[in-house]
């Protein structure tokens, strides 16, 4: 009785054993999130197909500063200005880092020491420039697709032409007779200025 009893849990370990090392990997699980999108040539299945301009979208090059923006609703038009929305807080940024790198670069030119009213002034111009030159961002770029449950996700690419910004800059600054009078001997404002004359 033993000895049968002990052939038995020989057997029944030999079998778990074997059962445990030939077992299939399991397949990886696939995330729930990507079988909600469409798969047809004109709409993304997953992140891997969103477009090029979105992930990789610069923050400038000679002729705009850029900024990209997502939005969702269940209506296009208002996916739409959601990603709108975005993109313009993304680019009020972009415009503000700018404008104070461009002011401080004339400050450092005309051999000013920062103290606390040019601090004030990079703070002031760069809210000033971006209020103003906002009204001329446009769209350059826009990806709305419906997912399966009817959900619309919008992605667009925002641009604003440098040469606005520039001229924005240029105006603020000769409305501030003190600083323009300093600025203006800049050899960087000068070029700036003449620049912005080009455009005009």
């Amino acid at each position: 009785m033993k000895v049968v009893k002990l052939s038995f849990l020989i057997v029944l370990t030999a079998l778990v054993m074997i059962n445990c090392s030939g077992a299939p990997e399991a397949a990886p699980v696939k995330p729930s999130n990507l079988n909600d999108m469409p798969t047809d040539a004109n709409n993304p299945d997953g992140p891997s197909d969103l477009p090029g301009w979105y992930i990789n979208t610069p923050e400038e090059d000679d002729t705009y500063i850029y900024a990209v923006g997502m939005g969702e609703s269940r209506k296009m038009d208002l996916a739409i200005d959601k990603a709108k929305q975005a993109g313009k807080v993304e680019l009020s940024e972009r415009i503000s880092a700018n404008v104070q790198s461009q002011v401080k670069s004339f400050t450092q030119e005309a051999g000013m020491a920062e103290n606390t009213q040019i601090v004030e002034f990079y703070q002031s111009t760069s809210k000033t420039v971006t209020n103003n030159t906002l009204n001329g961002v446009a769209v350059l770029k826009r990806y709305p697709y419906k997912k399966s449950g009817g959900t619309w996700v919008a992605y667009v690419q925002m641009g604003l032409k440098k040469d606005a910004v520039s001229t924005a800059v240029v105006n603020v600054i000769k409305n501030e007779e003190a600083l323009y009078a300093e600025f203006k001997a800049s050899q960087a404002f000068q070029e700036l200025e003449a620049a912005v004359g080009e455009t005009k």
